[in-house]
């Protein structure tokens, strides 16, 4: 990790190590990084980085905003209409079991504003190989058998962060991630990291929460306090 920056801060991440996520980075732009290796993601995801997208030179970018979106997943909203299409028939929910058709739906559905989708084969390849590593999810919805809607995202211990939403029919995003909220809260997962703020998860129950309240959430669930820990502790062994 090379600084290239002093203020604000901006990194060349040319290894697996982060900076300090409380660094006043300017609008959350910490650095890029010339691959998504499996190992710098995880790295990144558990430290409260994530890669926003790929530039025209090639580089990734990473980012750490100063506020982020969470959703507990005790208290998703629903409503009368969304309760009764999750008891009917014709709608079933699955885990994992179309991870690449969910991943490239994903890549088709575009920001406001933007010509172009951040999941490029690049990411979608990153992704795929976390997945088979067992450290991404793909949660579906299907009505009459058919995928119609879903999201992807990085797992790591108690931590979730979601990445991308689809929906090719009314609801079917929105059923998926109530009936993924219900497993999580049933397992004592506690959060979704939402990652952007948005008004649609906003909806939902999504709440913004600043760095300094949402770093330490990630940190716990995802292990890398217990890590931090033991490496400063071997650190001061090591010293004596």
């Amino acid at each position: 990790m090379i600084k290239v920056n002093e203020f604000p801060p901006l990194y060349l991440l040319d290894n697996f190590e982060f900076p300090n996520p409380f660094e006043p980075f300017e609008d959350g732009f910490v650095g890029a990084s010339y691959d998504l290796h499996p190992k710098r993601l995880l790295e990144g995801y558990s430290q409260g980085f994530f890669p926003w997208y790929q530039g025209e030179d090639g580089m990734y970018y990473w980012y750490v905003l100063d506020n982020r979106m969470f959703l507990k997943t005790n208290e998703v909203k629903t409503t009368k209409k969304l309760l009764q299409k999750l008891r009917s028939s014709k709608w079933e929910f699955k885990i994992n079991t179309r991870f690449d058709d969910v991943i490239r739906m994903c890549s088709k559905v575009k920001r406001k504003h933007e010509n172009e989708t951040w999941i490029n084969e690049s990411f979608i390849t990153a992704y795929t190989k976390l997945y088979n590593f067992g450290f991404a999810i793909s949660v579906e919805s299907y009505y009459e058998k058919e995928l119609v809607g879903g999201f992807y995202g990085v797992a790591i211990n108690r931590y979730f962060s979601g990445e991308s939403m689809f929906h090719i029919k009314s609801d079917a995003s929105k059923l998926a991630l109530i009936y993924f909220c219900d497993i999580l809260y049933q397992n004592g997962i506690e959060y979704i990291d939402c990652q952007v703020p948005s008004s649609h998860l906003a909806s939902m129950g999504g709440k913004v929460y600043k760095k300094e309240e949402f770093i330490p959430i990630i940190w716990e669930a995802s292990g890398y306090e217990t890590m931090k820990a033991r490496k400063l502790k071997v650190e001061v062994q090591s010293v004596k």
